[in-house]
């Protein structure tokens, strides 16, 4: 229930933040109030309009100083950095100058997409709930992650991608309890999308050409080298940033010198301000000249990256997919010079490079996949797109350990997991570690006694640290520590097993999964446990210990080992 609440106010969110990107626009570009959409250009203005994003990096400079410098960069990361160090507590003013910034420095040419900072707000809106309501960091967690799912999709229209980017970026993992949430938030966008008209698909691509062995080994090829290009995109952001951390300047000041370099080139290629969404549906059309096609991923990639290393707010998806984009393209249009590839379909080059692109930059494999498809309708793009984006992350992998959400939290000692997998221990029985036939004692053994066996060295007796007191049926009846034995021999050493023992000790039964074992270890502070069956009166089948624990573990960690 409340991700569909959150799911439903991001949405109105994002609809918001559509609308005031507009108006900013309009403001910035055309000197009108207006909500209609229109495209940041040099024809009110003229050469001045240069000094539109110089005065808009100013404006952003100025809101993170004073406001909350959180709205700094694209959005993902510092959601990331919530999760990992502040249990997904996000404060309340990024929810609202996160918005209000994207939209300034969006309205005013900056050359970014909108869904990074919607996402970003839309996780501060969930986090913001959890922290409102009493609920523990897992569960802000999951309602930081609904949020931001609902901000992507009501963005693009592309609910399984925004899941699937939810579980990969944010969740780390694949539970009910985390992904059916998202799942509900996700949806309610989607439904609530469709009352104001926006597009979709967001980019439709006509493409029904059987995927075979040429379209598939272009599309690896392709991929391949879109790894290669996210890893130099990824270096150059970072390498940007370093160089204005370097200038003799307060960071406030830097979006403005970012916004000379995005007047500037802007002047050259109007093409690079703003969103750019156009830019993405004219280039899966596939009819531009390869010339434009060049200068516009050329031109755009210089004002993103220098925008972004500024510190402005701004997000990557768009801009990360428009270079990918432009990259896929020309490099269908040179597969169309080897003999048996002429047809290779430019607008399936454009999708692949857009995608793994993003997915050689973020590891968002599954998600990158996912949103191709949602966001054209190509439904025979499937194959393709995962031989692309494959290739693409492999090469990522090898050439590069951070990614463009995490080289910046890896930089403040923030690791953020770039796996996910299940824990064996969910799935490994207790009966299958567990120690068979363990010692036990008798009720009426006195403690000298059983001190006498442990002080026997060579006796079996000698390394015991857990001794369970049984009847003559088998029946736990408690649990006697060695530490408890030596303080009961201080006591009185008459005293019985049954006497100085735990009559009533924590358990647990054979099919359960060691997993449990370990966290009632956890929460009682103990390294043994006995294994018991479920009767009335539960006998005695065996014991598990840490060690038993960590061998299992271990033979897990050599089986993955040629």
């Amino acid at each position: 229930m409340l991700a569909v609440a959150i799911g439903s106010f991001v949405t109105l969110t994002a609809v918001g933040l559509i609308a005031l990107i507009r108006l900013c626009t309009n403001l910035a570009f055309h000197g009108t109030v207006s909500f209609a959409e229109a495209r940041p250009d040099f024809t009110t203005w003229g050469a001045w309009g240069i000094a539109v994003p110089v005065v808009g990096g100013l404006i952003i400079g100025v809101m993170a100083r004073w406001g909350s410098p959180a709205i700094r960069g694209h959005g993902i990361p510092e959601a990331m950095q919530a999760i990992g160090t502040a249990d997904s507590r996000i404060p309340g003013r990024a929810a609202i100058l996160k918005p209000l910034s994207a939209a300034i420095s969006i309205g005013t040419g900056g050359p970014f997409g909108a869904e990074g900072p919607i996402i970003a707000t839309g996780g501060a809106i969930g986090s913001l709930v959890g922290q409102w309501l009493p609920s523990s960091p897992v569960q802000r967690k999951i309602l930081l992650a609904a949020g931001a799912a609902a901000g992507m999709t009501a963005i693009f229209g592309t609910p399984l991608a925004a899941v699937l980017l939810a579980i990969e970026l944010l969740l780390f993992e694949y539970r009910g309890r985390s992904f059916l949430p998202v799942a509900l938030a996700a949806g309610t966008a989607m439904a609530l999308r469709s009352c104001f008209h926006e597009p979709l698909p967001m980019f439709p691509l006509e493409f029904s050409a059987v995927p075979d062995l040429p379209v598939s080994f272009g599309a690896l090829v392709i991929g391949g080298f879109c790894g290669l290009l996210s890893v130099g995109i990824t270096k150059a952001v970072y390498a940007v940033e370093d160089a204005f951390e370097k200038l003799p300047l307060h960071w406030m000041w830097w979006p403005a010198l970012g916004g000379i370099a995005v007047g500037l080139i802007g002047w050259y290629d109007p093409r690079t301000l703003g969103v750019g969404y156009d830019n993405l549906r004219t280039l899966l059309d596939g009819h531009l000249a390869v010339a434009a096609i060049a200068m516009l991923g050329v031109a755009k990639f210089c004002s993103w990256v220098i925008a972004l290393g500024s510190g402005t707010s701004g997000g990557t998806l768009a801009p990360v997919m428009t270079v990918g984009g432009a990259f896929g393209a020309l490099a269908a249009h040179a597969v169309h010079g080897v003999p048996g590839f002429e047809g290779f379909p430019i607008g399936l080059g454009v999708l692949i490079g857009m995608a793994a692109t993003f997915a050689g930059a973020s590891r968002a494999f599954l998600a990158s996949v996912a949103f191709a498809y949602e966001a054209t309708h190509a439904t025979a793009s499937f194959g393709p797109l995962l031989l692309g984006c494959g290739a693409a992350v492999l090469v990522s992998r090898v050439l590069m350990r951070e990614t463009i959400m995490t080289e910046k939290l890896a930089r403040r000692g923030v690791r953020i997991p770039s796996d996910y997998e299940p824990d064996f221990l969910h799935a490994l029985a207790v009966q299958a570690v567990m120690e068979t036939g363990p010692l036990t004692a008798r009720p009426d053994d006195t403690v000298a006694e059983l001190a006498a066996r442990l002080g026997t060295i060579g006796s079996p007796w000698h390394d015991v640290r857990l001794i369970p007191v049984t009847d003559e049926a088998g029946t736990l009846l408690a649990v006697l520590s060695r530490a408890d034995l030596f303080d009961a021999l201080e006591a009185s050493p008459s005293i019985t097993a049954l006497e100085a023992g735990v009559l009533k000790p924590v358990t647990i039964h054979p099919e359960q999964p060691v997993s449990e074992a370990v966290d009632r270890m956890i929460r009682h502070s103990i390294g043994r446990l006995p294994v018991v069956d479920r009767s009335a009166a539960p006998k005695l089948i065996g014991l598990i210990t840490r060690r038993a624990i960590l061998d299992a573990r271990k033979h897990q960690l050599d089986s993955e080992v040629h």
